[in-house]
C-alpha cells in the first residue's frame, strides 16, 4: 500500500471543473501518462451538464472562427493589463508611503506603445502613483510619486468612470475583493468601455474562475453584463496537474474568460461546450479544436 500511494504522489494530474447549478464538482484525477490524460478528457468532455434551459446552438464556421479569434486576443489584453497591475502593485508596495497610503482606491491601466501604464488613484479620482510595466512583464523604470494628487487625461477618466460602473451594478460576487480591468470597446473612444471583474486571491493553488463578469458602460453607465459561470466554482491547481478541464454551459466556443484563466494558472485548459460536448484546447494563447463532438439522435 505504501508503495502505491507514494506512486500516486507523483503521478501528474487533470483538473476537472464542472460547473453546473446546484451541483458544483471540481476533480482531480491521477494519470500515468500524456496520452491516457487526453483520453480521458476527451471522454470527460463528452458529459456535458444538462441545463434547463436551451443551450447555446454550434456557430457557422466563420462565425466561430471569429469568435475564438476574439476570445484570444481579448483573453491574452485582459492577462497583459492584470500582470502588469500585479507588477505595478509590487513595486509599489516596496515604496513606504504607498503601504500606509489610505487615499488609494484602485487602479487603471492603459496601453501605450506596447508598454503599459499602471496608474493608481483615490476617490475623486485623480492620479498618486504611476508605474510603466514593458510588454514583458517586467519593470519600465521606478515607481513615479506625484507630490500631489494631478487631474486624469481623458482616458483615464473615462476608464475609472466605467470601473465604478461596474463594481456598482449590482453583480453577484464569488470574492470579498475583485481585481478589475478596464478595456476601451473602441479604440480611440474614450465613452465605451469593457471592464472585466476578477476574483481576487492570494492563493496560488486555486484558479477562482467562478464570478468572473464583463461589464460594458457608455459614458458611464453600465449598458450590459454578462457572467461567464454559473456558479462560484474555483479549479485546484495542484503543482503536480498538467493541464485544467472544464464544461462551459453558456457557449458553444470558449470565452476569453478561459482564456485568461489558463493564461493565469499557466496550464493548457480543455473546455467542453455544447451543444454536443465538443472539445476545445487552449494553450499557447490558442485556442484550437481538440474533438468535435457528435450529434445525439
Amino acid at each position: 500500500m505504501k508503495v502505491r500511494r507514494l506512486q500516486s504522489q507523483l503521478m501528474p494530474r487533470v483538473a476537472v471543473l464542472v460547473d453546473r447549478p446546484q451541483r458544483r464538482q471540481s476533480i482531480e484525477i491521477e494519470i500515468p501518462m500524456i496520452r491516457p490524460l487526453l483520453s480521458l478528457i476527451l471522454a470527460m468532455g463528452c458529459l456535458v451538464a444538462w441545463a434547463d434551459e436551451p443551450l447555446p446552438a454550434e456557430l457557422p464556421p466563420e462565425q466561430e472562427a471569429a469568435a475564438l479569434r476574439a476570445a484570444e486576443a481579448a483573453g491574452a489584453a485582459i492577462y497583459r493589463h492584470d500582470r502588469a497591475a500585479a507588477i505595478a502593485t509590487d513595486a509599489a508596495l516596496e515604496i513606504r508611503a504607498f503601504k500606509k497610503d489610505k487615499r488609494v482606491r484602485g487602479w487603471i491601466t492603459e496601453e501605450r506603445g506596447g508598454e503599459i501604464l499602471v496608474t493608481f488613484i483615490d476617490q475623486s479620482p485623480a492620479a498618486l502613483y504611476r508605474v510603466t510595466v514593458s510588454a514583458a512583464g517586467v519593470l519600465a523604470g521606478n515607481v513615479t510619486v506625484l507630490e500631489s494628487p494631478l487631474p486624469l487625461t481623458p482616458f483615464e477618466s473615462g476608464a475609472a468612470a466605467a470601473r465604478v460602473a461596474a463594481l456598482t451594478s449590482g453583480f453577484e460576487p464569488c470574492s470579498e475583493k475583485y481585481n478589475t480591468v478596464v478595456l476601451p470597446a473602441n479604440e480611440g473612444a474614450a465613452t465605451k468601455w469593457i471592464v472585466y471583474l476578477l476574483p481576487a486571491t492570494t492563493r496560488n493553488d486555486v484558479i477562482p474562475i467562478g464570478g468572473t463578469y464583463r461589464v460594458e458602460s457608455d459614458g458611464g453607465a453600465v449598458v450590459s453584463r454578462r457572467g461567464f459561470t454559473r456558479t462560484c466554482i474555483a479549479l485546484p491547481n495542484d503543482p503536480r496537474t498538467v493541464a485544467l478541464m472544464i464544461t462551459h454551459l453558456l457557449d458553444s466556443t470558449p470565452t476569453e474568460a478561459h482564456m485568461f484563466w489558463s493564461l493565469w494558472g499557466g496550464k493548457p485548459m480543455y473546455v467542453s461546450t455544447p451543444p454536443r460536448g465538443t472539445l476545445w484546447a487552449i494553450e499557447g494563447g490558442k485556442i484550437k479544436l481538440h474533438k468535435r463532438g457528435v450529434a445525439k439522435d
